[in-house]
């Protein structure tokens, strides 16, 4: 039994599969090589199959449609029985050539290697409209998934990671960003990346396209547990409270301005904190017991605390309705209390 499994998606790629494949064969590594192809219309699987007859290592996976990248390694990994996975694309994009580095991190004992276009050493030939995308991406990832946190490129399409770290089953997408799915699953953070230069296609048309960037905002919200629109849900509601504490302190029993803002800032900080503790965050990892994290939360909160008490006095002074001023004042802070949530509080 070989102790690498390669699994290669395709569909379309049937002048870049003899070049990958002939390079693969050149490196001196114990491996086989798993295509899975979706019924690529210019006889991909054809071209692997005289392929198979030269290379004995290698295994040809025909499904009947195109079916996603996610789903491609899924079965990938079900045709296989390898000690170690590396998952790279067929279009020469990924150069082979890093797959032995990639194996060694592996046998070193790390779980997952990621070769990285983002650490020192490495480079991406991205337009400067991919480059954004993939920045943005990135940003999103490391903003909703802690799993994330420290990895500089966890949007990589090549990587390698140990079998036993996680379960085929356990990949339930049919998008592109299948990385993500594996450090969320396995929740390890036993990872290395190692530096490599993405290149240019060298033929056949790129798959990316705003339908895949629409999937992977739907797998990053169910990986992420819906963590971005959960606390959007927190901050509202903590805003609502925080309003109608203002209504009834200032303008039912006529107490100061003062008076009125700080009890409803707090009365909408311990609501918003019991919530995000419980809901938001309630699969996130963190250290400390709920006391330390409320303490922590509220220092976090006293910048945003600061933001919202300026902004509301600033304002009522040049007399601006104190109702108006209360709302921009939520507006203004509502983006350090999130950052702080993520960094400070619920961290670990």
């Amino acid at each position: 039994m070989p102790e690498l499994s390669i699994i290669i998606p395709t569909y379309n790629e049937s002048r870049n599969i003899p070049i990958l494949i002939h390079r693969l064969e050149d490196m001196n590594i114990d491996h086989q090589i798993v295509v899975v192809d979706d019924n690529s219309p210019d006889g991909t699987s054809n071209v692997v199959e005289k392929l198979a007859a030269k290379y004995t290592n290698i295994v040809l996976v025909k499904r009947e449609g195109k079916l996603g990248i996610a789903t491609a390694i899924r079965d990938g990994m079900l045709a296989s029985s390898s000690k170690y996975v590396v998952v790279m694309d067929s279009d020469l994009q990924h150069p082979p050539e890093v797959v032995p580095r990639i194996l060694r991190e592996l046998k070193k004992g790390k779980d997952v290697a990621i070769a990285s276009r983002y650490i020192r050493g490495g480079k991406s030939d991205f337009s400067f409209s991919r480059g954004m995308i993939s920045k943005v991406a990135t940003l999103l990832a490391h903003i909703n998934l802690q799993e994330t946190e420290g990895i500089k490129d966890p949007m990589s399409g090549f990587f390698g990671f140990k079998r036993d770290i996680i379960e085929p089953e356990q990949i339930k997408s049919n998008g592109y960003k299948v990385l993500l799915e594996v450090l969320v699953a396995s929740g390890t953070r036993n990872v290395v990346e190692v530096p490599y230069r993405f290149n240019k296609r060298a033929a056949g048309k790129s798959k990316f396209g705003i339908k895949e960037f629409i999937r992977y905002l739907k797998l990053l919200l169910n990986l992420s547990d819906y963590l971005m629109v959960k606390f959007l849900v927190v901050g509202i509601s903590g805003a609502i409270l925080n309003l109608l504490m203002m209504k009834l302190i200032v303008g039912g029993f006529h107490d100061p301005l003062y008076m009125g803002a700080i009890l409803a800032l707090e009365a909408s900080i311990v609501s918003n904190f019991i919530l995000n503790n419980y809901w938001t965050y309630r699969r996130r990892r963190s250290s400390g017991s709920v006391l330390r994290k409320y303490a922590r939360y509220n220092m976090m909160s006293s910048l945003g605390s600061a933001i919202y008490f300026a902004m509301i006095f600033l304002l009522t002074a040049f007399s601006v309705n104190y109702m108006l001023a209360t709302g921009i004042g939520i507006l203004a802070s509502f983006s350090t209390n999130f950052g702080g949530s993520q960094g400070v509080v619920w961290h670990l």
